[in-house]
């Protein structure tokens, strides 16, 4: 009997705010020094900021809350990137639905 694999989405892994955080935190410490994996870790989550504003409009006012955490905290530049990828996902969003034909 051949074997049946899904198709991995992490989408369904990164639900929180601070679970996008500890992903790229996690990768940075990871990266073998090439940036390979943290290029990885920013694609996924900027795929993920997008899946998530989609379906929970909330997500997007809980990211914010995160950035404001992480520039306080002292952490500056993952908290631009973050805020970034966040504002390019509700631009996103927002010429999807004015572009978007709807009968």
């Amino acid at each position: 009997m051949p074997e049946k694999f899904t198709r991995f989405d992490i989408t369904e892994f990164l639900l929180a705010p601070a679970d996008l955080r500890n992903y790229i935190k996690a990768c940075e410490e990871e990266d073998l020094g090439d940036g390979s994996f943290n290029r990885v870790a920013l694609r996924d989550v900027k795929h993920t900021i997008r899946a998530r504003i989609q379906i929970d409009p909330q997500f997007a006012q809980a990211l914010r809350i995160e950035v404001a955490t992480l520039f306080q905290n002292g952490e500056a530049e993952l908290a631009r990137r973050l805020l970034d990828m966040l504002t390019d996902a509700l631009r996103h969003q927002t010429a999807r639905s004015l572009f978007t034909y709807h009968p």
